[in-house]
């Protein structure tokens, strides 16, 4: 992805789970989004080798993982992506572009999150 913060690319995250949970505690919602803006570069690449290595299972666990930190970080666009990989990686064709789209999504949201640190 280039430049700077279009919203046609992606819906920016979705905030109000993480707002509901934080009740008005901004430390708290401002640590979540850094905890998930430090994690998610590991998680993605873990991601990203298990699929290169063929390793399902782990690429199924991996997913699993990444749900509930997507949910928690109103990243909401990039679970369609997730839940497919989790479900159906060992047939799909198109697992790396899959994959790429996922990271498009999280460079994304992720840009638009560190604006809220």
């Amino acid at each position: 992805m280039t430049g700077s913060l279009n919203n046609n690319d992606f819906p920016l995250p979705d905030l109000s789970y993480l707002k509901k949970m934080a009740n008005g505690d901004d430390i708290f919602l401002k640590e979540m989004i850094a905890l998930f803006i430090e994690d998610y570069p590991v998680m993605l690449k873990a991601i990203k080798d298990s699929a290169e290595a063929g390793d399902h299972d782990q690429l199924m666990l991996l997913t699993h993982r990444l749900i509930p930190q997507l949910t928690f970080v109103g990243i909401l666009s990039a679970i369609p992506d997730v839940t497919k990989i989790n479900k159906d990686s060992r047939e799909m064709d198109d697992l790396n572009e899959r994959i790429a789209h996922l990271e498009e999504i999280l460079s994304f949201s992720v840009e638009y999150l560190r604006k809220m640190i």
